[in-house]
């Protein structure tokens, strides 16, 4: 039997056919050895001597690094590009930017590979744009060199003309910057005397105060409440202060039923830095709910992320309401609310000071103005609305014929 073996292994060792296949074979095991050996070592480079950073559109880095590397001309040998609107909503701009796929260029003498991600079926937010994701990944690289990048896109953000405060919405469990609101100088903020502008000048100490609270052992926070009628300027009261002091908004619906106590912690950490925390009529968020609906965030929830152990700090936050009264004790005690500001209606002296904003030159209407209004009460938007429909007409402005009533009892 042995003997019969060796008879057919030594024809076939003779056959060109065998010996062609056992040739291709040996290739074959040489290109899976080599193959294998080419995945490891990419791996180990790629482990070891790489440095990958990801970046998706749900965050500022996001449009900062793409800003930056734009602004570099990081792009220039880049062929395949999809034209994207950087920046808010009201002040952004259109830009070429590098189309989804993988890319490669070089700046400040680094060798950069860019896979750009999108993901059709995710979202990024209240945009309902595409989720995407921007993949550096740097041969030999550090990832301070992505981080300069991003600091950079932000300077540069920060020095473009912008019309107001950035406003960011929580939506979908992230931080979502929807664009630019108006700027609001604190001299067009209506009030019988100065506590808008001691309300800005607490806010601007409690920024610059980290050291001071540090020292102390004290938490960095503060919070204030602003309440009063409607239409008295508590949110106009808000940006202004946002304008004047550089800082964005952060507005956050906790009336949103599905917004968990843990969601609720996780949003305000995560909160932009540079921006005011707003919560609007914080006395309708637990309006209506009942014990067959749990749903939202619990009354716990809000204390212990207001100054629990996890609460954010360095951010200023701001409640409105416009029932005082509604309030519970315990959500407005030192510690939680520091300052309250009550804003009121106001009488003829505000509205003649309103009316020169409008009329500069009519001094003399302003005083008439003054006159028909009397001693009435008015709030603020009333009397802005009133001049608004007559922007056009002075005279007709100072006569205030549907003003000349106490406004009081409605307004309240």
């Amino acid at each position: 039997m042995f003997d019969t073996f060796q008879t057919y292994a030594a024809t076939a060792v003779q056959s060109d056919f065998f010996a062609g296949g056992l040739a291709l074979g040996g290739i074959g095991l040489a290109a899976g050895l080599l193959h294998l050996s080419w995945d490891r070592l990419h791996s180990f480079f790629a482990r070891k001597l790489c440095v990958t950073v990801v970046v998706d559109n749900r965050l500022a880095e996001f449009r900062h690094v793409l800003n930056w590397l734009e602004q570099a001309q990081a792009f220039r040998r880049v062929r395949r590009f999809r034209l994207t609107w950087t920046g808010g909503r009201n002040a952004g701009r259109a830009s070429f930017s590098p189309s989804a796929g993988r890319h490669w260029f070089v700046l400040d003498g680094q060798l950069v590979r860019l896979d750009r991600d999108m993901n059709e079926r995710a979202k990024a937010g209240r945009s309902n744009a595409p989720l995407e994701s921007l993949t550096f990944t740097l041969p030999f690289g550090h990832r301070k060199t992505v981080e300069r990048w991003i600091k950079q896109g932000s300077d540069l953000e920060a020095k473009t003309a912008r019309i107001g405060p950035g406003l960011h919405i929580h939506v979908d469990n992230c931080w979502n910057h929807v664009g630019d609101v108006v700027r609001r100088p604190m001299a067009t903020l209506v009030a019988e005397d100065d506590r808008l502008h001691q309300l800005r000048d607490d806010v601007r100490w409690f920024y610059g105060a980290q050291d001071w609270y540090v020292a102390r052992g004290v938490p960095w926070r503060r919070g204030y409440l602003l309440h009063g009628p409607p239409g008295t300027g508590k949110s106009s009261a808000i940006r202004a202060i946002a304008s004047d002091l550089g800082q964005n908004l952060a507005i956050l619906d906790i009336s949103r039923k599905t917004l968990t106590d843990d969601l609720l912690c996780e949003a305000m950490v995560e909160a932009p830095k540079d921006a005011i925390l707003v919560f609007e009529d914080i006395d309708a968020v637990f309006a209506g709910r009942s014990k067959d609906q749990p749903d939202g965030v619990s009354f716990s929830g809000l204390l212990n992320a207001i100054d629990g152990v996890a609460a954010q700090e360095g951010r200023a936050l701001f409640m409105t309401t416009n029932h005082l009264e509604k309030l519970d004790p315990a959500l407005i005690r030192p510690g939680r609310i520091d300052q309250r500001v009550r804003l009121g209606l106001v009488g003829a002296d505000a509205g003649e000071a309103m009316f020169l904003r409008f009329f500069p030159e009519d001094t003399a209407l302003a005083a008439t103005f003054r006159k028909q209004l009397g001693d009435g009460q008015y709030s603020p938007a009333e009397l802005q609305g009133w001049l608004l429909a007559n922007a056009s007409d002075a005279k007709a402005a100072a006569e205030a014929e549907a003003l000349r009533r106490p406004l009081s009892v409605a307004a309240e």
